[in-house]
This record gives C-alpha cells, sequence and structure tokens, in this order.
C-alpha cells in the first residue's frame, strides 16, 4: 500500500511552471529518494504535497486526497516536512522544539517517551537539551529538524537536502538514524537529496526529476547501476 502518492503533479511559482505531470508514490514502511540536479523541481515537488504552493494534480495520503488543504492542515493530517535551511525555532531550546513539534497532541506520556527516543537517536540533542536552538551547530540543528519532524508522529516524512553543509561524519551518523528510523518505527520517508550516493544506499525506492519530469524510476539498486545515473549524479 502506497502511504504517499502523487498524480500529475503541476506545479510553479506565478507564471512559471516548474512541475510537468510528476508521478511519484511512497510504499508504506519505505525510504524513498528523490535525485535531481539543481532546478530539476524537487524542492518544489516537497511543497506542492505539503501546500505550500499552489498546484493541480492529485496528492494522496493513505488513498485520501489532500485537496484544498494548507499546510498546517496538511500537517496535522499526518505529513511532517524537515525543510531545507533546518527550520528549528532559534529562540527556542532544544526540549522547547521537540515539544513544539508534537503541538497536535495530546498524550503528554507518549510525548515524554519520544523526546527520550529522540534523544537516544540524537545524544547530542540531550547534552543540549537547555540550549537555545540558534545557538546550536549546522550538524545538530539538523538533527533537531529531524527529530522535530518525527515528534508528530507521521504517516510519512518529507526530507529537504538534509546533508547540505554538513561535515562528512555528520552526514554518515544522520544517515545512519534515519535508516533506524525507518526500521524501528516503521517511518515512511521521502528523501530530497544531492548525496546520492549515500541517499541510494538507504533507500528502498528512487525517483530521478529532470526540469520537473521523472524521467527514471525504479527500485534503489535499480536506479543506482543505471549508466546514466551513474555518470551523472554517483561519480563512476
Amino acid at each position: 500500500m502506497d502511504v504517499l502518492e502523487i498524480k500529475g503533479l503541476t506545479a510553479g511559482y506565478g507564471r512559471t511552471a516548474v512541475l510537468h505531470g510528476v508521478d511519484l508514490a511512497v510504499p508504506e514502511g519505505n525510504i524513498v529518494v528523490l535525485l535531481g540536479a539543481n532546478g530539476a523541481g524537487k524542492t518544489t515537488t516537497l511543497k506542492s504535497i505539503t501546500g505550500m504552493i499552489k498546484r493541480e494534480g492529485q496528492v494522496l495520503l493513505d488513498g485520501k486526497p489532500l485537496k484544498g488543504m494548507g499546510p498546517d492542515r496538511i500537517a496535522r493530517t499526518g505529513v511532517a516536512h524537515a525543510m531545507e535551511g533546518r527550520g528549528t525555532f532559534a529562540d527556542l531550546t532544544v526540549e522547547e522544539n521537540l515539544q513544539v513539534g508534537a503541538y497536535r497532541r495530546k498524550d503528554k506520556g507518549g510525548i515524554d517517551a519520544d523526546i527520550e527516543q529522540m534523544y537516544t537517536l540524537f545524544p547530542r540533542l540531550r547534552e543540549r537539551h537547555k540550549q537555545k536552538a540558534g545557538s546550536l551547530s549546522g550538524g545538530e540543528q539538523q538533527m533537531l529538524a529531524v527529530s522535530r519532524a518525527l515528534m508528530l508522529k507521521p504517516r510519512v516524512m518529507l526530507l529537504d537536502e538534509p546533508s547540505l553543509g554538513l561535515a562528512p561524519v555528520i552526514i554518515d551518523h544522520l544517515f545512519a538514524a534515519l535508516q533506524t528510523v525507518n526500521r524501528t518505527l516503521g517511518t515512511s520517508m521521502l528523501i530530497v537529496e544531492q548525496n546520492a550516493n549515500l541517499a541510494l544506499e538507504i533507500a528502498h525506492r528512487a525517483y530521478v526529476l529532470e526540469i520537473g519530469r521523472v524521467v527514471l524510476s525504479g527500485s534503489a539498486a535499480e536506479v543506482a547501476a543505471n549508466d546514466s545515473i551513474r555518470a551523472a549524479y554517483l561519480g563512476h
């Protein structure tokens, strides 16, 4: 079963069309990666799904259309979006950011348990739990952005360039944590990522976007083995 499905997605900014009939699906419990060059429409795809920009076509969550919903309602429905550029509340502490991530939940005991789980996934956040998010390093802010999105207990999590600007050792830790989240919690993910090698290592399926159109899709292994993808994105 597909937890998220988009059909014939068309979107853009003003009169400039960026997406031209994109079809994409995220099966239950899968990590799906969306690859493409800068300007291909990857971030626009995520913004379209979450209602941040005007779109045409269908966006379905568990088979139900998200038509006419704004970003807040879509989030409450079960779509979490960790945007490029971190997106944490700089003046709030780490723990306050995590609590904000659970704003639509009423189960205080469950929220406390999930905060503890985030600290287990990212021990550095436990060390910094009373520190303001704005004073964290880039890697710590990305860990916090991912953790805050998970506090929503989403049906699917969208991540936009999670490795952007991070040191290699931090990227490895972050992607290992995402894989752990997927395996232990069963969280479905759609990841936009420039680090194609690493993304394909943890993904189940992959799509390649060029100038607003899907030009290739399949299992992560199939996409990684494609000669043109190897040359364009994998460096060999």
